[in-house]
Parts: C-alpha cells; structure tokens; sequence
C-alpha cells in the first residue's frame, strides 16, 4: 500500500440493512479480510429481529445502531456524528449485499488521496453472480435524471479510472468533510434516487465523482422482477425533487413539465389496463411536491446558494444530457414489471 502518510487516513464504513442476517453476516465476514488497516464498521439495521443478540455473539467489535422502525435507506445513510470516530477523514457506504475484496479500501483511500478535488469514489461493483458483468455505475444522466448505466457490460473492459456523474450508494468512498457540507442524503427521499441526488449536490460544489476500477465489490441485487406500489411512488416523487432542488431555473421548467406530463401518461395508462393501486401511487406522487412546496423550496435555496458551478459545466462533460432515452426505457421497464405481476 502506497499512501502519502505514515499514519492512513482513518475510514468509518456504514454498511445499511434491513430486515436480514443471511446477507448482512456475510458482507461483515468478507470485510474482515480487509487489507487497509485503518478502518471501523457501522451497522445500520432496521426491523432485523433478535440482532442485538447475534452482534454480540458474532461481531462483538462492531458498532450497532438498531431501529425498530424502518426510517428507509436514505436516512441510514445519515449516521450521527456520535457514532463516528472524529478522526474518521472518509465515509464508506456498502449495501448489506455487497462483499468486498481484500484490496477493495486500499484503492479508493489511494484514489482520493491522489486528488484533493475528488469528492466520491465508487468501487468497481460487479454481479456476485457473475463477477464479469458490471453492476450499476452512473456514467451520465438524461435530461431528466435517469442513468445511463455500465450495468450489463462487461466488467474486464473498465481498466482505467472513469469519470461518473453519479455514484451507487452501494460501495463507495466519500470526504467527510464534503459529506456533512452537503448535508448528507436527504432523509425525505426514503428509498430511490437518493444517491443521484446527494451525487448532484457534491457535483454543483465542484468536485469530481470517479470509478476505482482495482477496487472490486461484488453485489448481490439483481434486476428487479418486480416494483411495489410503494417503490413506484418514491421513484417518481424522489425523481421530481431531484430536478427541483439541484436544477438551475432555465433548466428546471422544460424537464420537469416533460416527466410530469410522461408520469401522467403512464399513470393513465396503468389505469386502462386495471392496475389501479399502481396508478393510484403515481398519481399521488405527482401531489408531492405541491404539498411540500415550502420544503423543497428551502432545500433548493440551500443547494443554489452553495453552488460552484453552473449546470453548463457538466452538460458540456456529458455528464448531464439533453435526450429523455433513459427515461423512457425507465418507464417502460416499470411498466413492464408492474404489467407482469398479478
């Protein structure tokens, strides 16, 4: 390990579960063959019965925050300053189905170590069931927010670093410091999209979001075969509120009266074909943000006024498109997914 300091920085690792054992013990036991020598791990739980017993037979070392309410993935992310080791200079995220390689932290501290201006560093998540596949990777977005992924390509081509407008919240490497400037995830977005939104705010204060392709965590989500009312209503509403808070205003308009008037038509077209509790989730969705004005709206000026950069910076990297493919290919995906579950 080659780094600039005698001492490595220190990392606290958040590792997010809900409601598992099976998938959470062996995340923990592969990040036992960790090779970077300087790190704690935190757990996150929600609704996991009998856990505190387990963790003090199994993971004694570990530190524990349980709920006995689910407070969504968003807001597990937000770990209290309290449970943190202050000297801890990076936050690592790992979903609870991501098992990590021996290298893995080495590489992406040395990535951020290399380059003060890079604010988040995902590793190279690849399919546990097919380590040469790439998972998610967020290279862009279209103009209304959806990703273009690498998730399906072949994970040998991906050698060198790559520049990515967002990163998977499921393995990756955050500055502290830029973290809590933020403000961390936002907790009101539950589950869906968090993490593109939280990628736009470290974006719009300038800094950099790569792909670390020597670090190597295999993820155990697949496609999803189905979408629950519940998670259709948080994917269109967090959708909308990550347009209206990050967007500059001549920006704003034409995107989000697009997805409102494709959300609509979708909607429409869920309740011609009888699946009237998915449209009724959609419907509702499109409620939320005049129901939540007044919230969005300071959370807009807070992003706006910590702005370093103009939306035009990363249009012209193509990081931020202008097309609504991926979108359409979204709807018509959940769609699909909604259509085929009876």
């Amino acid at each position: 390990m080659i780094l600039n300091s005698e001492e490595p920085p220190k990392v606290s690792i958040i590792v997010i579960n809900f409601r598992s054992i099976r998938q959470l013990d062996k995340c923990l036991k592969c990040l036992k063959r960790t090779s970077y020598p300087n790190y704690e791990v935190i757990v996150v739980d929600c609704l996991t019965e009998n856990i505190d017993e387990w963790f003090k037979n199994s993971f004694p070392e570990i530190k524990l925050l349980h709920y006995n309410h689910d407070i969504g993935a968003s807001a597990s992310h937000n770990v209290g300053k309290e449970f943190l080791d202050p000297k801890s200079k990076y936050i690592v995220f790992l979903d609870n189905d991501a098992y990590v390689t021996e290298g893995w932290l080495t590489e992406l501290v040395k990535a951020m170590e290399s380059n003060e201006k890079i604010g988040v560093a995902q590793a190279k998540i690849v399919m546990a069931e097919n380590p040469k596949i790439m998972d998610h990777a967020g290279i862009a977005i279209d103009a209304l927010g959806t990703w273009y992924t690498l998730r399906g390509l072949e994970s040998n081509i991906i050698i060198n670093a790559l520049e990515l407008f967002a990163s998977s919240s499921a393995g990756c490497i955050v500055r502290r410091d830029i973290f809590e400037k933020v403000g961390g995830f936002d907790p009101d977005y539950f589950i869906y999209d968090d993490d593109t939104d939280f990628s736009f705010r470290v974006r719009l204060l300038g800094y950099s979001i790569i792909l670390v392709p020597s670090s190597i965590v295999l993820h155990e989500g697949g496609p999803e075969r189905f979408l629950s009312p519940k998670k259709l209503y948080h994917s269109v509403k967090n959708r909308m509120c990550t347009m209206l808070k990050n967007y500059e205003l001549k920006n704003l308009l034409w995107r989000l009266s697009i997805y409102i008037t494709l959300t609509f038509l979708a909607g429409l077209g869920l309740t011609l074909i009888g699946r009237m509790v998915e449209s009724r989730e959609i419907f509702k969705s499109l409620f939320y943000p005049l129901l939540n004005l007044r919230g969005l709206m300071v959370k807009r000026m807070r992003v706006q006024s910590m702005r370093k950069i103009g939306d035009s910076i990363l249009m012209g990297k193509g990081l931020i498109r202008n097309d609504i493919w991926a979108t359409l290919q979204d709807i018509r995906l959940k769609f699909s997914l909604v259509h085929s579950h009876r």
